[in-house]
């Protein structure tokens, strides 16, 4: 991994769309050797991008083979000649059949729901018995936790709000896509349809058993030393936290699942 161009391609990713897809994307490449070494494969499979932002996720997984259904809040671009199918949607109300795709891509955008169980059960929902989900986020009380508001919700969400307010540059085509309430005194009420909130590496691990699924992997994300399973320290201490699951296979699952 050439941690090198992951931060040239996250430097200008902010510039445009175009340079936020291509920093998605490369994020995909990196992403695919990660689920290639669990035994995940694209080609062939149908696969849901949740939450696909801009899309360069979905279009790297649509160019490894995979057929891709991109759902976000915002209306997902559509890419001509692409195995990609733009649906604009909630994650929390997936607009797909009961286990009706192979694989969920979920990356970054748990910590903006406020009821995360509700995101875990529609991925469990809609994949098919034996089928894997990939989900991720910066946990709340790591540096980066914050979002646009790092390191100040440190310092609590109102007192963040106002600083980051105070000096705020936001590319145009960022507040067309997702315009933003300056006069909200909380994370929650920032956005429309969605916010920040505090997702932690704990409380995704108490999520994971309730809603049926299997922990194949947690580790932290392009980062060959992971603090992710230390209690308490790992919170701080891990900038990106993945977790790998997986759907038990139809005579695999318990009672009541």
């Amino acid at each position: 991994m050439n941690l090198l161009e992951l931060w040239r391609v996250a430097r200008k990713r902010a510039r445009s769309p175009q340079d936020y897809l291509e920093f998605q994307q490369y994020q995909a490449s990196l992403l695919i050797g990660y689920l290639e070494q669990h035994g995940v494969s694209l080609a062939g499979r149908r696969l849901v991008d949740l939450g696909s932002g801009v899309g360069g996720y979905g279009r790297e997984f649509a160019r490894r083979g995979a057929a891709v259904i991109s759902i976000d809040l915002t209306q997902p671009r559509r890419e001509p000649g692409a195995a990609l199918a733009p649906v604009r949607g909630d994650a929390t109300r997936v607009p797909l059949r009961t286990g009706s795709v192979d694989v969920v891509f979920c990356a970054s955008l748990i910590e903006h729901v406020a009821q995360p169980d509700s995101v875990l059960r529609e991925i469990w929902r809609v994949l098919r018995p034996g089928g894997e989900a990939y989900v991720s986020f910066p946990p709340y009380y790591s540096p980066l936790g914050g979002h646009e508001f790092s390191p100040y919700h440190y310092l609590g969400e109102r007192l963040a709000v106002r600083l980051v307010n105070r000096r705020r540059v936001v590319a145009p085509w960022v507040s067309e896509m997702y315009a933003a309430d300056e006069s909200a005194g909380s994370f929650a009420g920032l956005y429309r349809g969605w916010g920040l909130y505090r997702m932690t590496i704990r409380r995704m691990r108490q999520l994971i058993p309730q809603t049926g699924f299997v922990c194949r992997d947690i580790s932290t994300r392009y980062w060959p030393v992971s603090f992710v399973r230390w209690p308490v320290l790992g919170e701080v201490l891990t900038w990106h936290a993945q977790f790998l699951l997986a759907k038990p296979a139809a005579d695999e699952q318990p009672p009541g699942l």
